[in-house]
């Protein structure tokens, strides 16, 4: 601390790094909150949908993409009784690993804190809006944003 003419000053770079690291925890928490709420609230038959799911900054190219068409041991369509929650695991964890990849203390630095949440199975505008189906989609991504806005 540094005085003079009656004043006193503290420099607060010290507890701006200190902001900065306890915001990037609480954003990696609220993603990985965000990740298990889309995985949980997505429709499981042959594990496609719910695998195709990504998570990175915002407008990061790519992301999974798997085909229903190829998986021939699904909950409703096969034999073996696959376990939907066994899906759901291996999502949640590539979400998990999406997020742990990301540089959030840099994103926070940098003040550009944007995510892009995707799902790139050829059939999610179905499973989201039902088009192309008899009846009313699952609305996973509405259902996400109207929770976390």
């Amino acid at each position: 601390m540094a005085q003079g003419s009656g004043s006193i000053q503290a420099t607060m770079k010290a507890i701006k790094g200190k902001i900065d690291v306890k915001a990037a925890e609480q954003i990696e928490d609220k993603l990985k909150h965000v990740a298990s709420y889309v995985v949980s609230v997505s429709p499981v038959d042959t594990g496609a949908y719910v695998e195709s799911f990504s998570i990175g900054p915002a407008n990061f190219g790519g992301g999974r993409s798997r085909k229903s068409e190829a998986r021939s041991n699904g909950v409703k369509k096969g034999s073996g009784g696959a376990n939907p929650e066994s899906f759901r695991d291996t999502a949640r964890e590539q979400l998990n690993s999406d997020i742990a990849g990301m540089d959030i203390p840099q994103m926070v630095e940098s003040g550009n804190v944007k995510f892009t949440l995707r799902n790139r199975a050829p059939h999610a505008i179905d499973v989201e809006n039902g088009e192309s189906w008899t009846k009313d989609g699952y609305h996973v991504f509405a259902k996400t944003k109207r929770k976390f806005g």
